[in-house]
């Protein structure tokens, strides 16, 4: 029975051998697996997660909408922003009071002072959010086009351009008996992942086995 551990990458150039290794042992030996066995398997895991081009564009209406709302909610983003509107009011209402003399100069300056700081904290917040926002959409955009052509992009792709591509979709991998039978996939491609298979993982048999690093990492 395999090891229930995360594996190493080993390599040793002048044996021309490589191999994963388990961290934790059965009856006192690591378990090893030929990198050969495990790397032959990924093309079709690949292909098993490379979502069509309608796929693509199903998840980017969703993914727009998902903002939207939230800017448009009762989040964080919209507190703040609503905020901004009233102190906005607030801060005519104090000019208007005091060219009428309705308050001291003195009161002016000290109602709009605490007034500009808390519109600059709230102005800090939405660049913020909307900074993080920017971010993720990115992250999403650059996943998305990825996910249309992984299977392509890995069978052509040089080594280091498929050790790339794996540490950027895989988070883990379980493998038993040689053979992988679950890849767990790192955000957002568990996602868009789904729409492929149904799931934020892909499975190919048990549950158990060894969790190897993502392939070709040392």
């Amino acid at each position: 029975m395999d090891a229930d551990s995360v594996c190493w990458a080993e390599t040793h150039p002048t044996k021309q051998i490589s191999y994963y290794r388990s961290r934790d042992k059965v009856n006192g030996s690591s378990v090893f697996y030929n990198t050969r066995d495990i790397e032959e398997q990924l093309p079709a895991i690949f292909k098993s997660i490379t979502i069509t081009e309608k796929a693509c564009q199903d998840l980017r209406k969703e993914i727009e909408a998902l903002f939207k709302a939230e800017a448009n909610g009762n989040g964080e983003l919209s507190k703040a922003e609503t905020r901004l509107v009233k102190l906005a009011r607030m801060e005519k209402n104090l000019q208007r009071l005091v060219i009428e003399e309705q308050i001291s100069y003195e009161d002016f300056k000290e109602h709009r002072s605490q007034i500009e700081a808390e519109k600059s904290s709230l102005k800090n917040t939405v660049d913020a959010i909307r900074q993080r926002q920017h971010l993720v959409k990115a992250d999403f955009e650059v996943a998305l086009e990825l996910a249309t052509q992984l299977d392509f992009l890995f069978d052509k792709g040089t080594l280091d351009e498929k050790r790339l591509i794996c540490e950027t979709v895989f988070k883990c991998l379980y493998v038993e008996e040689g053979k992988v039978t679950k890849a767990e996939l790192n955000a957002p491609f568990a996602i868009i992942a789904s729409r492929a298979k149904g799931s934020g993982t892909v499975s190919n048999g048990g549950e158990g086995g060894t969790r190897t690093p993502t392939p070709y990492s040392t």
